[in-house]
């Protein structure tokens, strides 16, 4: 790409695409890196075909933060993650790139013993459906107990005894009573609250959140999602957290990074995607928010489905659904353009070339909007509070 500078055009005008770009990602000063991704790509083998669904994702997570990953179901993102644990299917592969973590590149890793090392005892994973995680015919205590015996090499009281512990650190009412109890005898919410207490009992450095409040109502999720703030606090780890609704990681996330089509389209902290948005995709998800919009006018949506990983993309993946592309979006894919220190975006708008256009409503307004959903919410936590009382 940087030996030809001046091929394409936006309005007639020459594109230098070393200008506002950067060829290599590059860690914010200052911050300790406990997981770096380069130039990482991965695919699947279906009916004899290669298929490439993530391509050239570069990111940093730093220690003791929350990285939020949000977009649409079939991004990425769950996939992205699943390297981190080497849970790809077994059709999966990594064609090129490294994931370096604790001196170690995951990607090099090829056999269960060595992962062994990492999933669970260094990096956990909380799935959205706990009963995926569950085994309905083990007893709560039970399972929690061997995840104590099999990581920490305690005893069969040491493991009875923690594993009450940490009945109680996720808040499970009668904690000793409810050890013999089965996944069925819990409701939802009880459950995930077990799955985070077997994911703390390695006591891990990364916690990985797949979801885990989207099966929940929405006052479970709070819960839930408080939990995990509080439990974040009191252990020190750092949480990925995967969601497709943006509005769940405005209190939890201190970084968001938004995937569409398999990459990574804009990254920054929590304060410049939601209030200096600069790619259109982010604003169309906070377009979607319901909580960001008005009486006055109708749910917004993002027309179109996501694209297919059995095409080829050319250009900008986002392109067929973006009301603001240009001509080139069609034909190159962006550069990533540096923002500020800390806020990237993959997009031809932030070409100097790009002609000047109007925001959508939503997001002009954002800052207003924002102030006035918090409000609203401290409103209804108000009222839920008395209600309690």
């Amino acid at each position: 790409m940087s030996e030809v500078k001046k091929t394409k055009h936006i309005d007639n005008k020459p594109i230098d695409i070393e200008k506002g770009s950067m060829k290599e990602f590059v860690p914010e000063p200052g911050k300790e890196v406990i997981l770096s991704v380069r130039d990482l790509n991965i695919g699947f083998v279906t009916r004899g075909k290669k298929t490439h669904v993530l391509r050239d994702i570069n990111l940093d997570v730093y220690k003791g933060e929350t990285l939020a990953i949000v977009g649409e179901s079939g991004s990425g993102k769950s996939v992205f993650t699943k390297t981190f644990t080497g849970m790809l299917d077994s059709n999966g592969f990594i064609s090129s790139g490294s994931i370096m973590f604790g001196g170690m590149d995951l990607v090099s890793f090829k056999s269960d013993k060595d992962w062994l090392k990492i999933r669970g005892k260094r990096i956990a994973t909380i799935f959205q459906d706990p009963m995926t995680s569950l085994n309905p015919l083990l007893s709560i205590g039970y399972q929690i107990s061997e995840v104590l015996r099999l990581h920490r090499g305690m005893s069969k009281e040491e493991a009875k005894k923690e594993a009450i512990n940490l009945l109680e650190k996720v808040k499970i009412p009668n904690a000793a009573e409810r050890y013999k109890d089965y996944p069925f005898q819990y409701s939802g919410g009880m459950r995930q609250r077990v799955v985070i207490a077997i994911a703390l009992a390695c006591r891990p450095e990364i916690l990985i959140c797949d979801e885990p409040t989207t099966a929940l109502d929405v006052t479970v999720q709070s819960q839930i999602i408080n939990l995990i703030k509080e439990l974040q606090k009191e252990y020190q780890w750092t949480t990925i957290f995967i969601t497709h609704d943006l509005g769940v990681v405005a209190n939890i996330a201190d970084r968001i990074a938004v995937m569409y089509g398999g990459q990574i389209v804009e990254y920054g902290t929590v304060q410049e995607v939601f209030y200096e948005p600069a790619h259109p995709y982010t604003w169309a998800l906070l377009c979607s928010l319901p909580q960001l919009g008005s009486k006055d006018e109708p749910l917004s949506f993002i027309k179109g489905n996501p694209p297919s990983f059995g095409k080829e993309i050319i250009g900008d993946a986002f392109a067929p659904r973006n009301e603001f592309a240009m001509n080139i979006d069609f034909v190159r894919e962006p550069p990533i353009f540096k923002i500020s220190e800390s806020h990237w975006a993959k997009t031809w708008l932030l070409s100097p070339y790009a002609p000047k256009i109007k925001k959508p409503k939503v997001i002009v307004e954002l800052h207003e909007r924002m102030k006035q959903a918090a409000q609203e919410l401290e409103r209804q936590e108000g009222f839920t509070h008395e209600e309690n009382e």
